[in-house]
């Protein structure tokens, strides 16, 4: 029997939930602390604000909707971002050229100077605690991602809406047959 064949015949491992919701938790205790480091107290500034502006500085001109599925928040949480990085004068957001519903964002030259501060200033303590665990950053990230595809991919109400979008192309491929 080949190493894949065993491989394949053992049964996968049990999860331990509770293993998961040290998990979870640890990762919202985290997140609180992070939010509570000089960089982000100085400037203001919270962590979904901060990501929203890595986004912006990736992909500028973007909409509410792609702001928000890049951040995973629902649209109303997208607005609420956007409205208080708008006030801040850290971004723009102006009607679309090309369709009057949709608004644009953009990420503006102050909030880019607060964003590069941020980071310039995150990047030493980054560096620090996660010295030689480079490549374990980039493969947690990697396990939460995927993840998230699992759960979501579980999600009642997510399968009701794709299994309706499903439907309504169906029925418009149909009608223009």
């Amino acid at each position: 029997m080949s190493t894949t064949e065993v491989s394949e015949a053992k049964p996968p491992a049990e999860i331990n939930v509770g293993d998961f919701s040290n998990l979870v938790a640890g990762m919202s205790r985290l997140l609180i602390g992070l939010a509570s480091i000089p960089p982000f107290k100085e400037a203001n500034l919270g962590l979904a604000e901060w990501v929203a502006l890595s986004v912006l500085a990736e992909k500028d001109g973007i909409s509410n909707k792609q702001l928000g599925r890049s951040l995973g928040v629902t649209g109303q949480r997208a607005n609420q971002i956007g409205s208080s990085l708008s006030k801040a004068g850290l971004i723009s957001i102006v009607q679309s050229t090309e369709d009057n519903r949709k608004n644009e964002i953009a990420i503006t030259e102050a909030g880019k100077t607060q964003f590069n501060s941020i980071n310039s200033q995150l990047k030493p303590l980054l560096s620090a605690a996660l010295k030689n665990k480079e490549r374990s950053l980039a493969g947690a990230t990697k396990q939460i991602r995927l993840l998230m595809r699992i759960v979501q991919s579980t999600n009642p109400e997510k399968q009701k809406k794709k299994d309706k979008k499903a439907s309504q192309g169906g029925a418009k491929g149909d009608a223009e047959t």
